[in-house]
C-alpha cells in the first residue's frame, strides 16, 4: 500500500475512534519516512488523546522542525506542554500558533483555557470571545465562556452563551449552567424548570437535586 493510502487509512481509523489501529498506521508511515509531517502531527495528536504528553511533545517538535509555520502543530505542542505541567512553555506555544494564524479558533480556545486555569480571567474571557469570533459554532467556547461569566455574576450574558452551547451541542454541563444563570439572575421559576429537566435526563444529578431543594424552600 502506498504511503498516502496508508496515511488515509490511519486517518479514517482515527476519525472513527479506533485509536490502536490509527496509531499503528501512523507508525508504519513513519517507519518508511520519519520526516512525514502529517504522520508526525497526527500521531502527536493521538498521543495527546492518550495523555502520553512526553512522547507527543517529541513528535510535535519533530513536526515543527519540518514545518515551523504550522499553527496546528504549534498549538498541539502547547497542549503537550500543558499536560506536562509547563504552563510557561504552553503559553509561548499558543501565542506562537496565533502569531502564525490569528484566526485559528482552537488555538484561541486552548489559550483561553490555560489563562483561566492560571486565574487570568479577563484575558481568558477575551480569548473565548476571539475563538467565537473565529468560529461562532464552537460549542465548547460558548460553554466555557458561560461558566466564566457565571463566576463573575454576569448572569444574562452567561445564559446567552449557555443557550448557544445547547443549540450547537446539547450537554448536561450547558443545561446546568443555564439553570445556575437563571437562579443567579432571579428567574426562579425558569431555574426550577431547568433543574427539573436536568434531573429527568439524569436522575443521579445531585447538584440538580440540591438546587431544586433550595428553590423549593
Amino acid at each position: 500500500m502506498a504511503a498516502e493510502a496508508k496515511l488515509k487509512t490511519a486517518i479514517d481509523h482515527h476519525r472513527e475512534g479506533r485509536l490502536d489501529e490509527a496509531e499503528a498506521g501512523y507508525r508504519k508511515v513513519l517507519a518508511r519516512d520519519k520526516h512525514d509531517f502529517n504522520a508526525l502531527n497526527l500521531l502527536g495528536t493521538l498521543l495527546l488523546q492518550r495523555e502520553s504528553y512526553a512522547e507527543a511533545e517529541k513528535l510535535l517538535l519533530r513536526a515543527l522542525e519540518i514545518n515551523p509555520r504550522s499553527a496546528d502543530a504549534q498549538m498541539r505542542l502547547g497542549l503537550a506542554n500543558r499536560g506536562l505541567g509547563d504552563t510557561r512553555r504552553a503559553e509561548y506555544c499558543f501565542r506562537s500558533a496565533l502569531d502564525i494564524d490569528p484566526k485559528l479558533a482552537d488555538a484561541h480556545f486552548n489559550y483561553a483555557g490555560l489563562l483561566a486555569s492560571l486565574g487570568r480571567g479577563d484575558e481568558a474571557l477575551r480569548g473565548y470571545l476571539a475563538c467565537i469570533e473565529a468560529d461562532p459554532r464552537h460549542a465548547e467556547a460558548h460553554l466555557n465562556l458561560g461558566y466564566l461569566l457565571l463566576e463573575n455574576e454576569r448572569f444574562e450574558p452567561a445564559a446567552a452563551h449557555f443557550q448557544q452551547a445547547l443549540q450547537l451541542r446539547p450537554s448536561e454541563p450547558a443545561l446546568m449552567g443555564l439553570g445556575h444563570a437563571a437562579k443567579g439572575g432571579g428567574q426562579l421559576d425558569e431555574a426550577r424548570q431547568i433543574f427539573a429537566k436536568a434531573l429527568e435526563l439524569n436522575p443521579a444529578n445531585e447538584v440538580a437535586k440540591k438546587n431544586l431543594a433550595e428553590l423549593a424552600s
